[in-house]
């Protein structure tokens, strides 16, 4: 049963009263975020009403579904789903995760944590509460999911008869078959790029860790073939696209392979400088709804080589003023989702109002060392073995990002674990005209960079690092020289580290420490925090050292023991926060491209 959640405090916080189109840039669309009680959970919903709606109209409904670690809030702003709710005068309406999740179906079976939540549920009384505030044309109910597997939950089970389902960038897991044996026919878009690193597009595979398949493009068709009665397609096209449009039921099954694309939300815009596909989703999914006669195989050419991420915006955001964001980059060999996972930051910025971007490296990696080629800054003197320029990539996904979010350029801060870490010291030594400030967790400072470092303008920094680290020694790196010389340093240890950012930063090399008083959960474990004097211009540094901590997120325990101890006594990602939140760009100076 869904109740809405009239609490006083979240109803003047979060409800922005119920938001109409404007002829502006697509971030002025604003959702109305409503609260509601489903199973005795507290949940969120975002509401979408275009000027084209209205009452006593009956009017479509999408039910948009957002991706791992993502938001209604981010759904609403990437998808673009606003324009085809201003066209077609339907209401869209955003449901949120618990968790980060939503429950397919397979939550034990993927070894989700926490208890499984009613999503089926929840979204089936949301239609019903859509249903009694608005005139909704029960005929034409809708779902578009990204990401996740929840799309597919719902046309193998769906709480109401469906128009159509459309999915970007997710394929299904093979445990969706059987929930799928008696499906009703539903005609089904699917949106998938052909190097999607998290679904194998051609050949499906298997999952490290858990006794669950992910199902390749053709068996995930043939369970639509086979509910949906079709047989022979009646078109092709590049890179396995396929349309199956005489179906004996009479719905339509479609899926458009793109060529070079990863895993993201496929758009044409010239506006955006990464991945820019000749695939439009949006576009795609307003003709199959609303214009299916009239829909064909797009060309799905694309250029250069497809870069992925998680956005995270809170349920407070607000369209109509300049947002913070953080940027937090995954170790190695981790990903998007498991940054998200980990560090808990997504709660940090529901409580403090900011937006959360998680990128991933090419290869689970970043190129926190090597140049892109040896003409530029030369870090090793030889050419890089990762092509990729990372640092220019996130400068420039800040310019994507501020196409779809109405971002602060002043207030851009980046911060990283483990080998995202590493990558951190490289972005603070390079990319100060774009991030306010950074903040390495687990990571050292290759020696090559110290150079670059130290001739780099001052920036703020918080360094924060666990002395029994076995991955990432807090003492830096040496190894032996096969010339039988010095030893070799890899990276620094972190006291060197620190002092190096202290002289580049104008502060003196003594300062004010503080040990924190144990608080009983973390035995064996006592933050130390030093903070050197007299730093110019407000590029402060800070030490935060975790005696006896361990690779790992302090205030969140991870299940790996060999990782080392984590610390309980604070939380890493308010700690972040807090040292961002004092700084801001003086002037934004846009990188140039090389």
């Amino acid at each position: 049963m869904l109740t809405k959640w009239i609490a006083a405090v979240f109803a003047a916080v979060l409800t922005f009263g119920v938001a109409h189109a404007q002829d502006t840039q697509s971030f002025s669309r604003a959702l109305a975020m409503r609260g509601y009680e489903h199973d005795g959970e507290a949940r969120f919903a975002g509401i979408y009403q275009p000027s084209t709606y209205h009452h006593g109209q009956a009017a479509p409904l999408i039910i948009a579904l957002h991706g791992r670690f993502s938001s209604p809030q981010a759904m609403h702003a990437i998808s673009g789903l606003a324009s085809v709710a201003d066209q077609r005068g339907a209401i869209v309406v955003y449901p949120e995760t618990l968790a980060g999740f939503w429950n397919d179906g397979g939550h034990a079976l993927l070894n989700r944590p926490g208890p499984a939540a009613d999503d089926a549920g929840f979204i089936a009384d949301l239609i019903e509460a859509a249903a009694a505030e608005f005139t909704i044309d029960r005929s034409r109910i809708y779902v578009v999911g990204y990401d996740s597997g929840m799309a597919y939950a719902l046309a193998c089970r769906p709480p109401v008869s469906l128009a159509g389902v459309a999915i970007v960038g997710a394929l299904m897991w093979d445990y969706a078959r059987e929930a799928c044996s008696s499906a009703t026919p539903t005609p089904m878009l699917i949106v998938h790029g052909r190097r999607d690193d998290q679904y194998t597009p051609i050949n499906g595979g298997d999952v490290n860790g858990i006794d669950v398949r992910r199902l390749g493009v053709n068996d995930t068709l043939a369970v639509w073939r086979r509910v949906n009665g079709c047989g022979e397609p009646s078109a092709s096209g590049r890179e396995g696209a396929v349309l199956y449009g005489s179906c004996s039921s009479g719905a339509q099954v479609a899926y458009v392979g793109v060529a070079g694309g990863g895993h993201n939300w496929f758009r044409a815009n010239s506006r955006y400088q990464i991945n820019r596909q000749n695939v439009d989703a949006t576009a795609l999914i307003n003709q199959f709804f609303f214009d299916r006669t009239a829909f064909t195989l797009p060309d799905t050419r694309s250029s250069g080589r497809s870069r992925s991420w998680i956005v995270y915006a809170p349920p407070t955001y607000d369209p109509a003023q300049p947002a913070s964001v953080v940027v937090l980059l995954h170790g190695r060999p981790g990903n998007s989702g498991g940054m998200a996972s980990m560090t808990g930051m997504n709660a940090v910025a529901e409580n403090h109002n900011f937006i959360v971007v998680y990128p991933d490296g090419i290869d689970n990696e970043w190129n926190a060392q090597f140049d892109i080629s040896a003409r530029d800054i030369s870090l090793t003197g030889r050419r890089s073995t990762l092509p990729q320029d990372d640092v220019g990539f996130l400068q420039t996904l800040m310019d994507d990002v501020a196409v779809d979010f109405n971002i602060d350029r002043t207030r851009l801060y980046l911060g990283g674990f483990s080998n995202g870490g590493f990558m951190s010291y490289r972005m603070a030594c390079s990319a100060g005209g774009t991030f306010a400030a950074f903040a390495p967790v687990s990571g050292n400072l290759y020696s090559e960079l110290s150079q670059v470092c130290s001739r780099s303008p001052p920036t703020p920094i918080l360094i924060m690092n666990g002395t029994a680290d076995p991955s990432v020694p807090y003492e830096g790196v040496l190894v032996a020289n096969r010339e039988m010389g010095d030893p070799i340093r890899i990276s620094y240890g972190i006291q060197d580290t620190v002092a190096m950012f202290a002289r580049r930063n104008g502060c003196s090399l003594s300062g004010e420490s503080t040990t924190y008083a144990e608080g009983g959960q973390s035995p064996g474990t006592q933050v130390v925090r030093f903070i050197p004097r007299d730093c110019t211009s407000g590029a402060d540094v800070v030490l935060y050292m975790i005696n006896g901590g361990g690779h790992t997120w302090p205030g969140h325990p991870r299940p790996q023991a060999e990782l080392g101890d984590v610390n309980m006594d604070m939380d890493a990602g308010e700690i972040l926060w807090e040292f961002f939140s004092r700084h801001t760009l003086q002037t934004y100076r846009r990188p140039q491209r090389r």
